[in-house]
């Protein structure tokens, strides 16, 4: 009866670790979105502290430093 009782609890936490699990890794929010550095052509992380919105567009960057050539001369780098 007791190895019964044990061998219950540990199914049960199996069951319920796998779930749990399961249900992370399924969430969509749990990935960031990507976007594609428009100075080094990466695809980086939306990242609110690496954008720049230009001509009502949101551009994202891997660097400060891409950021600050796109700043520099956004129509070199902007979507044609």
């Amino acid at each position: 009866m007791k190895r019964r009782y044990i061998a219950l609890l540990i199914i049960i936490a199996v069951v319920a670790a796998s779930s749990s699990m399961i249900s992370q890794s399924q969430s969509p929010s749990q990935k960031p979105q990507k976007a594609l550095d428009p100075v080094c052509g990466l695809m980086v992380d939306k990242l609110p502290e690496l954008s720049f919105t230009y001509k009502s567009e949101t551009y994202y960057f891997c660097s400060a430093a891409d950021l600050k050539k796109f700043k520099d001369n956004p129509g070199k780098y902007a979507k044609k």
